[in-house]
């Protein structure tokens, strides 16, 4: 990976999570508890759509890891946290390189796939297998959660100038 490559990825990481504590201020838009807008995943799908699957792991990997250093610890949240990524980004990245769905379908996919991972840590931690029960609410709202998130990225790379796509695309190969 050559620096300027380091540089604008390590800055799309610091951006990820600049968003996660920024949504955190928010108030919760469903009063259910777990429910995100998920925003720190506008820029690891612009990532995966402008750069490429590793970048795209290398960016959420780093999120994860600097979430738990500066705030949170490497407690149960940061296993939800993990689990959930780890299962957000197989299936994210199989669609991606398999399917070719649309960006709202893979937004839509990772946001649920991050929801089951969470539950799954919850489930391993807790030995309490009922949690799922609470996938019949997190399960829907994440895949709303998820368009609308595959939506705003969507007019985010539309608006992303031509040139300026095809500019990195040429310094990659």
């Amino acid at each position: 990976m050559n620096t300027r490559r380091l540089v604008s990825l390590s800055l799309m990481a610091a951006l990820s999570i600049a968003l996660y504590y920024l949504e955190s201020l928010i108030p919760p838009i469903v009063p259910v508890p777990g429910v995100k807008l998920g925003l720190a995943n506008l820029i690891f799908l612009f990532v995966l759509y402008y750069y490429d699957g590793p970048s795209y792991l290398f960016v959420v990997i780093v999120k994860v890891l600097v979430v738990a250093l500066i705030g949170q610890g490497f407690g149960i949240t940061f296993l939800m946290s993990a689990f959930g990524s780890l299962l957000s980004v197989g299936i994210t990245l199989l669609l991606y390189y398999s399917v070719k769905p649309s960006i709202f379908a893979l937004s839509s996919a990772s946001s649920l796939f991050h929801v089951l991972g969470q539950l799954l840590a919850y489930a391993i931690f807790f030995e309490n297998f009922y949690i799922y029960s609470y996938l019949a609410i997190l399960g829907p709202l994440s895949l709303g959660m998820g368009a609308l998130i595959g939506l705003l990225d969507y007019f985010l790379i539309l608006r992303l100038p031509q040139s300026f796509r095809n500019e990195e695309k040429k310094r990659r190969h």
